[in-house]
């Protein structure tokens, strides 16, 4: 038997690092609707990570993300393994 999949949607917030004591910098918001493998927020934060640099197409030092909402819509099948 495998594990659960379930269909999450992560809403986030990020804006670029402060450089030096000036840090006023503005706050963009973006959404993905993906598919993770546990219920965990910390564990679908880790797992969707790499999947929100790429969209915002920035390093992960060059920014700070913030996930305001993780949504799990349900349990869509399991894996074969």
């Amino acid at each position: 038997m495998g594990k659960p999949i379930y269909r999450v949607i992560v809403d986030f917030e990020y804006r670029n690092k402060s450089r030096g004591n000036y840090s006023k910098t503005k706050i963009k918001k973006g959404t993905i609707d993906t598919f993770a493998l546990s219920r965990d927020d910390n564990e679908i934060y880790e797992y969707i990570k790499g999947r929100i640099f790429r969209q915002i197409k920035k390093r992960e030092q060059d920014i700070e993300v913030e996930v305001k909402n993780i949504i799990i819509r349900g349990q869509h099948g399991e894996t074969n393994y």
